[in-house]
Formats: C-alpha cells, structure tokens, sequence
C-alpha cells in the first residue's frame, strides 16, 4: 500500500495491511474521534462500513475506529476494550504515520491491559 487514498477494491482491507498497527482502548469510538480530533488538526472522519476512517486533508488513511464488537481482531473481544484504533505505522517518514503516531499516544493511556504471562 501507498500513502495514497485506497480504491474500491481495498476499501475494506487497507487497514489490516502490515503497515498497520493495532490498539485496543477502553473507551467508546465516540470518545476516541473526539480525542483524535483535538490531538491532530486537519484530519478527516468518515463513517464507512468497516469503521470511522480518518484521513489527511489528501485523502491519505491514517487510522480507521472501529467498536470493539466491529472488528476482526480477537484480542479485543477476549478484554475490556470498547473500540479498536487501528493506525499507520509504515512507513515511518510518511506524513499521515507521523500523524497516526500522535493519535496512538493520545489513546494509549486507554489501552486495554491484557492477562500476559511472562
């Protein structure tokens, strides 16, 4: 995947590419829109039917919200997350993943605990 915007075809996989990483977070994806928007200015949401995506103002996917019950992702049934930040983490120069790794430290202080053993 490029950092350009996904076509129809990809629409519903670009955010489960390798150069995507997930975060599972104890609050609603409401909640987490609204820190996503004052932690980064200039993004835009848009509700599809995999989730809210959000992009830059040049259409690139920095990261798509999804509600816990929403996503493929098993780990986040199996904890108390609520909703699922899945954002760009390849490649690290690109604008829109510096963008996402701002999004991932304002959520991370939500992130669900999970049970690991060492």
């Amino acid at each position: 995947m490029t950092d350009q915007p996904e076509t129809s075809e990809t629409a519903d996989r670009t955010f489960t590419d390798p150069e995507f990483a997930t975060l599972a977070v104890t609050v609603d994806a409401d909640d987490a829109l609204d820190a996503i928007h004052d932690a980064v200015k200039g993004l835009h949401a848009t509700e599809t039917s995999v989730g809210t995506k959000i992009r830059t103002t040049n259409g690139a996917l920095v990261a798509v919200v999804q509600t816990a019950d929403a996503t493929p992702d098993e780990a986040a049934d199996e904890t108390d997350a609520e909703s699922v930040l899945h954002y760009r983490a390849e490649p690290a120069a690109a604008l829109a993943t510096r963008k996402a790794r701002t999004l991932r430290r304002r959520l991370e202080r939500h992130e669900v605990e999970t049970n690991a053993t060492p």
